[in-house]
């Protein structure tokens, strides 16, 4: 069982928290779906040559998985590498699992996402009964602020959504790209993580650009105040104790390899939420 912080509770119930979904939370839901890793392995098997394809496979080994996804988008023909993507992430008919009703019922005004799929958009509509009014921002957006100085709830697709294959970030040169393309939506998210509390769900945080993001925060504008992250257990207590002041972040731990422990997590801090707007009167 995860010991969720009262501090956390109450910021959830007070809605503000900005969650921050990684590529677990998708696969906790639908456990086809590829991890970036394996993602990448598929997308090789469309390189021209052997030698491509044997040199992703040892740069995935490294760990080395942008330079991979950059060798990958440079010789993998686009509309071939799109389709792949869109036979992967546009799963038709849409799967549902309870974590997105578990999340809808947390409510928080701000969700955002490195994941290309659309599960939240289409799980949130089918648990609210085509109830639900959030609206989906990708970097390629102009909307963002005026929904955060607004009532409306977001769902930001921060590496894009596998409805615009054109605008999706997978390596270095991609990312860079939207970040100078729409140096605006990259401010307003980093604003956000400066000055909200961020639970980070289903990832590792493993992403350079979260990483960079969050050691930037944390110099800048040191907080007693920390962010959170549902985890797999670390194998020792000094690399949790090490990123946790990197990252002025607080690991939530549950057993490494026990999955199933995660969607329990979550119906736990849904009803702690539920619970603590009902004790103070939280609509």
């Amino acid at each position: 069982m995860v010991d969720w912080p009262d501090a956390l509770v109450r910021e959830a119930a007070e809605r503000r928290v900005v969650v921050f979904l990684g590529s677990g939370f998708s696969k906790a839901a639908v456990p086809s779906l590829p991890t970036w890793s394996a993602l990448l392995k598929e997308l090789s098997e469309k390189l021209p040559t052997a030698n491509s394809k044997r040199l992703v496979t040892k740069l995935i080994r490294q760990g080395r998985l942008l330079d991979a996804a950059e060798l990958i988008t440079s010789g993998v023909n686009a509309p071939d590498m799109h389709n792949l993507l869109r036979n992967k992430f546009q799963l038709r008919p849409s799967p549902k699992s309870n974590i997105y009703n578990d999340l809808l019922q947390i409510d928080p005004k701000t969700i955002i996402t490195t994941n290309y799929d659309e599960l939240i958009e289409k799980n949130f509509d089918h648990y609210s009964g085509g109830e639900s009014s959030h609206s989906i921002r990708t970097q390629t957006s102009k909307s963002l602020l005026a929904d955060l100085r607004s009532p409306v709830r977001s769902i930001v697709k921060l590496h894009g959504c596998i409805t615009e294959t054109d605008h999706i970030v997978l390596d270095r040169r991609s990312f860079f790209k939207a970040q100078a393309e729409n140096i605006g939506f990259f401010d307003i998210v980093k604003s956000l993580m400066t000055v909200n509390t961020v639970l980070f769900l289903g990832y590792s945080l493993s992403d350079p650009d979260i990483q960079l993001i969050l050691e930037n925060t944390n110099m800048s504008s040191p907080s007693t105040n920390p962010h959170y992250a549902l985890v797999p257990k670390f194998e020792h207590p000094s690399l949790k104790n090490a990123n946790s002041e990197t990252y002025n972040t607080s690991f939530l731990e549950y057993p490494a390899g026990d999955y199933a422990k995660f969607p329990v997590a979550l119906s736990q801090l849904r009803e702690q939420v539920r619970q603590m707007r009902l004790d103070r009167g939280i609509p």
